[in-house]
């Protein structure tokens, strides 16, 4: 993607130089809206095909080469215009060629630029979440790996509830038939291990079991916090709890904090 959006912005600028070749030689003066959006898109791809490159997790080197020789590109050619644009009386007065050559510096400079402030702060940034406490997420007693804590709290309430009893003699008396109200016994519960959070980089599918077919419980939107509590020996599939749905996520779509590594490996049968 961010190869395509480099090339792109080389054809926007291509079409900028010639058409500053054409109108620089008729000794056109005024610089069109139709020459502003093309310095406009020739600038905005490459950068963002040069954000789009930096900020992967494995980061792409051609976007940032092409980038580079685009650059340089339009230096050369800027330079080359102004040269032609020296004949006018005008002189560098609304120069196409300066526009050329700031294009160029600009996207250049992107390429040292960018790459280093992604890995430096903006990756980083993103890796490292304040951890929160997460209230720990009840499941049935049949989860492997989990730790049953059973609460028996008994508790037998007797309220006997008088009933009165007519009868047409007037020595009837009144009879109190006692009912008992039992509550139910709580079934044992388990924990789930202190969790680790994690962020979506993109719209991720919450599945039932660690498999790219299984059913879909939910989708996260991307950028936000999901608690993970295991995963797969092979750490392609995390077990996780997104708004009291728990599911399985898959490991491409998330950034992961440092404190994932302290997870244990989920069974998955």
């Amino acid at each position: 993607m961010g190869l395509l959006l480099v090339f792109a912005g080389a054809l926007f600028a291509l079409l900028y130089v010639l058409l500053a070749v054409v109108r620089t030689l008729r000794k056109v003066i005024k610089i069109t809206f139709i020459e502003l959006l093309l310095i406009f898109l020739s600038v905005l791809l490459p950068l963002a095909g040069i954000i789009q490159a930096s900020m992967s997790d494995q980061p792409e080197a051609l976007p940032l080469t092409y980038s580079r020789l685009l650059g340089i590109m339009l230096i050369v050619l800027g330079i080359l215009i102004a040269l032609l644009e020296l004949r006018r009386a005008e002189k560098l007065n609304h120069s196409r060629g300066v526009y050329a050559l700031g294009m160029g510096a600009l996207v250049f400079a992107a390429t040292i630029t960018v790459p280093i402030t992604s890995t430096q702060v903006l990756l980083p940034a993103l890796a490292t979440v304040t951890p929160i406490n997460v209230a720990q997420v009840q499941t049935t007693p049949t989860e492997t790996g989990a730790t049953a804590t059973a609460t028996l709290t008994p508790t037998v309430t007797n309220t006997p509830t008088p009933t009165q009893t007519r009868t047409p003699r007037p020595t009837g008396t009144a009879t109190a038939t006692p009912f008992v109200f039992v509550t139910s016994t709580p079934l044992p519960t388990a924990t789930l291990p202190q969790p680790c959070l994690a962020l979506t980089r993109f719209n991720v599918n919450l599945r039932a079991a660690p498999e790219e077919d299984a059913a879909i419980k939910e989708t996260i939107p991307f950028d936000n916090t999901v608690a993970l509590y295991g995963h797969t020996e092979d750490l392609v599939w995390w077990y996780g709890d997104f708004n009291g749905t728990q599911g399985w996520l898959k490991a491409e779509f998330l950034n992961l904090t440092a404190s994932c590594a302290q997870l244990p490996v989920r069974q998955t049968g």
